[in-house]
């Protein structure tokens, strides 16, 4: 933004130089007409008229030069083009960020979806405690660590500082067999909300303030399977809520879920985060399925 402040500021100035070069032009003109007639004023037979026209002449003259001096430095050391060369180094700029950003992302996709496939293989050939012995919650943090390690990439902000979670209204649960759980697991609480969002937070009523603001917008992804970003106040401070829907594997128009962020005020975000988020979030519902079987086949187990 400041950038674009000074740009703007840099474009009236000079809007103001033009202004005061056709003033210019018409001061030269002046000198030159008064150069004119001065000169053919000097050759009269009155010396006083010739000394007075000589010393106009000089005086008119020296003006004459001091102006052209003053235009060739100026049209030297500020050329007219110079709002036009800052405005194609922003914008390559912003081109290469954006393009060293969107490689990241990808880096961080590739390596989600490895994790994924190693997880799958290892449940394949029957070394199913790989990917269940640890849980629900440490299984999702180590499927999707990279995103979680660079949310800010993600956002392009400068925030650091996030609370990241996902809501799952359904998966396997490891207490008893053929039973199912849901709720709010916290991922990572460097903004320190994870008091504010328990695990049933959904199910809660009468919540109010940022609480409030929390289960509305998780309610709302989930209910509309939308991607939405939320912005509110908690007294001066005011926050950001991204959420992103969590599908049901291999049915993409139920929901199972939502990914959700919590940041500091993020005036705009990436209009690409949705569809970002959207392909981690098919990566996380085809590990929720797995996740389900592991610990199917796992209680069968036991119970034989």
């Amino acid at each position: 933004m400041a950038f674009n402040d000074a740009i703007q500021r840099l474009e009236r100035y000079i809007s103001l130089i033009k202004k005061a070069l056709v003033t210019t032009a018409i001061i030269e003109a002046v000198l030159v007409i008064s150069i004119g007639i001065v000169s053919n004023n000097i050759n009269t037979d009155n010396k006083a008229i010739n000394n007075i026209c000589l010393i106009l002449l000089l005086f008119f003259g020296i003006a004459y030069l001091l102006l052209l001096f003053a235009k060739t430095l100026y049209n030297k050391t500020f050329p007219g083009s110079i709002t036009n060369e800052l405005k194609a180094e922003r914008e390559l700029s912003v081109l290469k960020k954006d393009a060293e950003r969107q490689k990241t992302i990808s880096d961080f996709l590739v390596e989600v979806i490895k994790k994924l496939n190693g997880q799958t293989c290892a449940l394949n050939y029957g070394d199913d405690t790989h990917l269940c012995d640890a849980g629900i919650r440490d299984g999702v943090h180590s499927l999707i660590q990279p995103v979680v390690d660079n949310v800010d990439f993600i956002l392009d902000t400068i925030n650091t500082q996030f609370t990241i979670g996902v809501y799952i209204a359904e998966y396997r649960s490891m207490a008893a067999h053929n039973s199912w759980d849901n709720g709010i697991i916290i991922i990572e609480d460097k903004l320190f909300k994870a008091g504010l969002i328990p695990k049933n937070l959904l199910e809660q009523a009468n919540v109010r303030n940022e609480e409030l603001e929390i289960q509305t917008g998780i309610r709302h992804s989930l209910n509309n399977t939308s991607f939405i970003k939320h912005d509110y106040n908690v007294g001066t401070n005011k926050f950001s809520l991204i959420c992103s829907p969590i599908p049901l594997a291999c049915n993409d128009d139920e929901t199972n879920g939502v990914f959700f962020v919590i940041s500091k005020h993020l005036p705009n975000i990436p209009i690409e985060t949705e569809i970002t988020l959207k392909i981690f979030n098919s990566v996380i519902a085809n590990w929720i399925y797995r996740y389900n079987e592991c610990v199917n086949n796992r209680q069968s187990l036991d119970n034989d």
